[in-house]
């Protein structure tokens, strides 16, 4: 550790803006995203969002936080103004965006539902079911596939990322969490299973499993 800043009370998921210059930081505490300048560790703004950011994403100028206490979702500016905030439902906690910044992703905890907006106007475009527990919302690189992950099943969905359509339920095994994509598909952490799930992207499969081997 070389230093310590203080930002606010409960800090969860910071973001690093697209110049590398800030960092927003969502305070769940404070219903604020407080944002940091990385030169100097100076505290250059605190904007007001809805109950409980936890999760951020950035696009551009416009930063968009997931707020689980209210289960809103709100879009502010990098500059600070308020620009929009709509209802996404029970625990709004993951978020991602498409790639070219059309469309924001939020998965709903405690409904167990993906919700997709309109990133300009944050009109709900879609509302469709996931496993339990939609731990991480992650969209593919190239913008074609959404992956919400069910940290209290055995099985992640694969979704179309434009039409907002199930494409797949697949099993990976008990508490998927996180994706990482590559040219081939995705890997899939499942948390409790303790392992590794690879997933085929263009067939919707689950293709094997890997584990690191015993330290």
């Amino acid at each position: 550790r070389s230093k310590s800043f203080p930002v606010g009370v409960a800090p969860h998921d910071p973001c690093l803006d697209r110049a590398g210059a800030h960092l927003f930081v969502p305070c769940a505490g404070e219903s604020a995203i407080v944002k940091l300048r990385l030169s100097d560790g100076a505290m250059v703004g605190r904007i007001a969002v809805g109950d409980g950011p936890s999760h951020l994403a950035i696009h551009g100028e416009r930063v968009y936080s997931a707020n689980s206490w209210d289960g809103t979702l709100s879009c502010v500016s990098t500059d600070g103004e308020r620009l929009a905030q709509a209802p996404s439902g029970g625990w709004a906690h993951a978020i991602d965006l498409s790639p070219d910044g059309r469309f924001v992703y939020v998965g709903n905890f405690f409904e167990d539902t993906l919700a997709v907006f309109d990133a300009a106007t944050l009109a709900r475009r879609a509302l469709v079911p996931t496993e339990p527990y939609a731990h991480g919302i992650d969209v593919s690189p190239d913008g074609r596939h959404v992956i919400a992950t069910g940290f209290c099943s055995d099985a992640m969905r694969l979704f179309d990322a434009t039409k907002f359509t199930e494409l797949a339920r697949i099993t990976v095994g008990p508490g998927s969490s996180h994706t990482a994509f590559t040219p081939q598909g995705a890997w899939v952490a499942c948390s409790v299973g303790d392992h590794l799930a690879k997933i085929d992207l263009a067939s919707g499969r689950c293709t094997g499993q890997a584990r690191l081997p015993p330290a």
